[in-house]
């Protein structure tokens, strides 16, 4: 598993009417990213465009985690849940991601943060340092 440091404790929160969209090819490249997320992680977009997508992991985030979204998206489902992800620089922000499979891509959105968001976020951080990820499941849509 790809290990991004360094990390700092500084988050990021994004505005409520902010949509961060990036896609991949099929081995997790970026293809795209759009200039919100481009702002938020800190890359360029030269730096984002042919990266594993991976480059924004964050290690707080469990490799089960990103296992159960490809089982997810490989099968043809939709996936969504909550993830932690890295600023270059080493600052964190939250998404919601909604990671859908197109044919010969995978779409790969993260929508605003809500109020609603915050609770589920501390349920997840709580999660992790138990040691109790595993027992938290990602939302999976038909």
């Amino acid at each position: 598993m790809r290990k991004n440091l360094p990390v700092t404790n500084v988050e990021h929160v994004l505005e409520d009417n902010a949509a961060l969209v990036s896609t991949t090819d099929l081995k997790s490249r970026i293809t795209y990213a759009n200039p919100s997320f481009i702002n938020i992680s800190g890359f360029t977009e030269e730096e984002l465009i042919g990266a594993p997508h991976n480059i924004v992991r964050h290690p707080d985030m469990p490799p089960e985690a990103f296992a159960d979204l490809w089982q997810t998206v490989q099968s043809g489902q939709s996936w969504t849940a909550l993830v932690k992800n890295r600023c270059k620089n080493g600052d964190y922000y939250w998404v919601k991601a909604n990671v859908t499979p197109v044919i010969d891509t995978v779409i790969l959105s993260a929508t605003c943060r809500c109020a609603s968001n915050r609770v589920v976020k501390k349920s997840l951080q709580r999660a992790h340092s138990t040691g109790k990820y595993k027992k938290v499941k990602a939302v999976r849509h038909s």
